[in-house]
């Protein structure tokens, strides 16, 4: 399969089978994909006045045939949060609706298609997910596209329909050397739900220290450094010791060397035809850019911070953080929200990139919650059809909405300021909007922790020990590049 050619036929053909799609849709499309919700059907037959009875016909004509069907679903995320018929969290009082909402919408299209979903918590998933993939009686993977082995390529498919990659903010991709270059990245899933990186400002200690909120579309890195040390101090109105920066938890800090690496452009990954012919040079200037700025940043955080603790009056009136880098933004807003602290902070999106080929876009990543098709299913293309509904559909995007979730669908996501205030909706939405689709947190040319196993926990191992002075950066340059070297040694 020559995907690199594939994609390039994407981007060539894109206008002219999007401009094409409207006015063939109805005649080309199979009973098993309907090209439009009821609602969409109705707009657009008020709009060419057509009577009654050719809006019964049409809309008669996006139900699928008589032919009946199951369709299994298996993994973990949003629908073992929620569950089938609704949950409400304990801590904030949040409610959010079942994914029953989502198989009566199924319902309407595919009346004789059941949906067998099979929720799981997210302890050993991977392994789960993969067991029952192999099995054979599963057909769309709940968050299994980083599971390559077990996921079917979606090139095809977005072949046919470019529109629905144009819809998302963000898609699951990934890397296979089997398929093509490990330079090139494959679709293997389709993003439902983002959890974008945010800062959260309180603009009470800055208002206090009398600085300037800042821009996020305009800020730098040196800036964070630069506010971060105006902040950190004694309250010059409460009194209390504040501090300027705590960034994603130190058991986790290698996802701060994601962003922070991204934002400097630091490319380690020299991609070749397979890992075996890839070289990877983390000894170099940018990476000690990159190690120095996280810790400085560290400087001006709370001496909790490395056990995990500083987050324990965050979100609250008594937060001593000025400012604080975090993955899930709508569980951080549902809590400030409880708090009746909204009016407190806000979100901010973290500084743009650099240089290199995604200059000028925010180094915020996301996380994702993803569907994928098995390999092994027999019924690829209707469950093709369900993954590309739940990041379609007009009621699946209402309800992802109504649970609290980000969709990954960009105008979804634009209408966040529908459930939440500006100085939170549209940091959020700016993230979602402006992320290129081949903009992987997992693998990408700055760091890759899919292939490269260890590289993860060695670099939060690196960071955590020079944010206690135990070592410095080139003793962690050279514990990190001898990793990776062992590892590519043992390839070839």
């Amino acid at each position: 399969m020559k995907i690199k050619s594939k994609f390039r036929a994407i981007f060539l053909t894109m206008v002219i089978i999007a401009s094409s799609l409207a006015g063939c849709a109805s005649a080309n499309k199979e009973a098993k994909e309907p090209s439009a919700t009821p609602t969409q059907t109705a707009e657009k037959s008020e709009a060419s006045n057509t009577t009654d009875e050719s809006t019964n016909e049409e809309a008669a004509s996006q139900v699928i045939s008589e032919e009946a069907a199951t369709l299994r679903l298996y993994g973990p995320g949003l629908f073992t949060t929620v569950g089938e018929n609704g949950s409400t969290d304990i801590v904030t009082g949040v409610s959010k609706p079942g994914y029953k909402v989502v198989i009566d919408r199924w319902k309407e299209f595919y009346p004789n298609v059941e949906l067998q979903i099979e929720t799981i918590p997210w302890d050993n998933w991977r392994a789960a997910t993969q067991t029952a993939a192999l099995s054979g009686d599963v057909d769309v993977l709940l968050h299994g596209s980083s599971i390559v082995p077990v996921c079917e390529p979606i090139v095809s498919y977005l072949e046919k329909e470019p529109e629905v990659r144009e819809a998302v903010g963000m898609m699951a991709m990934r890397k296979n050397v089997e398929l093509a270059p490990l330079s090139e990245y494959i679709p293997y899933g389709l993003t439902i739900t983002v959890n974008p990186v945010m800062v959260v400002i309180d603009k009470e200690i800055f208002e206090h220290y009398g600085v300037e909120l800042p821009n996020y579309e305009s800020w730098t890195m040196q800036d964070i450094v630069d506010l971060a040390k105006k902040t950190t101090g004694t309250d010059p109105v409460t009194g209390k010791q504040t501090y300027g920066m705590s960034m994603i938890a130190a058991n986790s800090t290698n996802k701060n060397y994601i962003w922070s690496s991204r934002a400097f452009n630091n490319a380690i990954f020299e991609w070749g035809e397979t890992l075996g012919t890839t070289k990877v040079n983390f000894n170099n200037d940018l990476t000690r850019k990159t190690l120095n700025y996280l810790t400085e940043l560290v400087s001006f955080a709370s001496p909790d911070y490395a056990e995990g603790l500083d987050m324990a009056v965050a979100y609250t009136a008594d937060n001593n953080l000025a400012m604080f880098i975090i993955e899930d933004a709508y569980s951080a807003y549902n809590t400030i929200k409880a708090a009746g602290l909204e009016n407190k902070y806000m979100f901010a999106a973290l500084p743009k990139i650099e240089a290199g080929e995604f200059a000028g876009i925010t180094s915020s990543h996301m996380g994702d919650w993803n569907m994928a098709i098995c390999n092994n299913s027999k019924q690829k293309d209707l469950a093709w059809a369900f993954i590309k509904f739940m990041v379609t559909d007009e009621v699946v995007q209402q309800w992802l909405l109504d649970t609290y979730s980000i969709p990954a669908n960009k105008a979804a996501s634009s209408r966040l300021s529908e459930f939440m205030p500006d100085d939170y909706a549209n940091s959020i939405s700016y993230v979602v909007r402006t992320s290129p689709l081949e903009f992987s947190a997992s693998a990408n040319n700055c760091y890759d922790s899919g292939n490269f196993g260890t590289f993860a926990n060695d670099l939060t191992t690196v960071i955590n020990e020079m944010a206690q002075g135990n070592m410095d950066v080139e003793a962690a340059i050279q514990f990190v590049q001898k990793n990776v070297d062992d590892y590519l040694g043992t390839l070839k």
